[in-house]
């Protein structure tokens, strides 16, 4: 049976401007991205009687967290996205950003915080930063 994978090549990181309606922008220079790092948190529920069950450990699934997307840019110091990011992050601004993927085959969009973004300069390659978007809320998939 041939493989239904997509490649990831063309998706697209888009940020929106919070108007009305919203208008999302690529960032440019993108390099990859990972996320969002979903995940559940746990709570350990494990009783005197669970001993009797062979002393296992039991658990039940509380809160969702979204997670982070991180991203990789070639950095582009006179790009007005790049600017931007650098804006949300000194003003903890909330955004609303979208992942496209490649042919639009899917959507995922989700509200988030630039909260990090380090600068990489390597000997032997160009002046890069690893950002990561802190997602708020549930994102959703269309």
């Amino acid at each position: 049976m041939a493989s239904a994978a997509i490649s990831a090549y063309g998706t697209l990181l888009k940020r929106g401007d919070g108007g009305s309606p919203e208008t999302f922008t690529s960032v440019p220079e993108v390099r990859s991205i990972s996320g969002p790092s979903m995940e559940t948190d746990e709570a350990d529920v494990t009783t005197h009687s669970s001993a009797a069950a062979g002393a296992f450990r039991e658990f039940i699934l509380t809160l969702i967290d979204a997670g982070t997307i991180e991203f990789d840019i070639n950095y582009v110091p006179s790009d007005p996205v790049h600017i931007g990011l650098r804006t949300d992050f000194l003003a903890r601004t909330k955004r609303n950003w979208q992942l496209v993927l490649p042919g639009a085959v899917q959507t995922i969009s989700f509200a988030g915080y630039v909260k990090t973004m380090p600068f990489e300069f390597p000997t032997d390659g160009p002046v890069t930063q690893k950002l990561t978007i802190r997602c708020t809320g549930a994102p959703t998939f269309s």
